[in-house]
């Protein structure tokens, strides 16, 4: 039996994009984890849209960049663990879904959160970079209060003032 060489190659970069997305959305929660959230950007096209149920919405590395920081700074305590992350590659781009399992500490509350990450990947000259991401959250409560109860969504969105502080007009 012959091995068909085009097909071995093109199994092998499949399955080589499939990883470099995967350690790019790993990227993502360790820079988070580390209390380096100045440097998701970089994992972004410059186009991106990127949309956090009820909290953020950034059209662009430039207002993402601002977002995240702002809503890092809110936080005292965040450690977020990503599992289940389904990639699908078709040449250039490929599409993803992750699931969250957060803790983080916001207003003196301990709070855990778990949500769904839904995104769209590029082939840059850089590599892959995520030019969509929705994060839709499926519970988000301090930890008194579980998530069996009603009003599972309470992180209250961030104002243009919070996204834009520290920053000169």
């Amino acid at each position: 039996m012959a091995i068909d060489m085009a097909d071995l190659e093109a199994r092998l970069r499949r399955l080589e994009d499939i990883e470099e997305i995967r350690r790019l959305r790993m990227q993502y929660h360790y820079l988070i984890n580390e209390g380096r959230s100045e440097e998701t950007a970089a994992l972004y096209t410059d186009d991106a849209y990127v949309e956090y149920e009820g909290v953020a919405v950034a059209k662009g590395r430039a207002e993402f960049s601002r977002a995240i920081p702002s809503l890092s700074r809110r936080l005292t305590f965040i450690k977020q663990f990503i599992s289940n992350h389904m990639v699908e590659v078709d040449g250039d781009t490929a599409n993803g879904v992750a699931y969250l399992d957060a803790r983080y500490a916001h207003e003196g509350k301990s709070i855990m959160a778990t949500a769904r990450f839904s995104e769209k990947y590029r082939r840059t000259a850089q590599g892959w970079l995520i030019g969509e991401m929705i994060c839709r959250t499926y519970f988000n409560v301090p930890i008194e209060q579980g998530w069996g109860s009603e009003g599972l969504q309470n992180f209250v969105p961030l104002t243009e003032a919070e996204i834009f502080a520290g920053e000169r007009r």
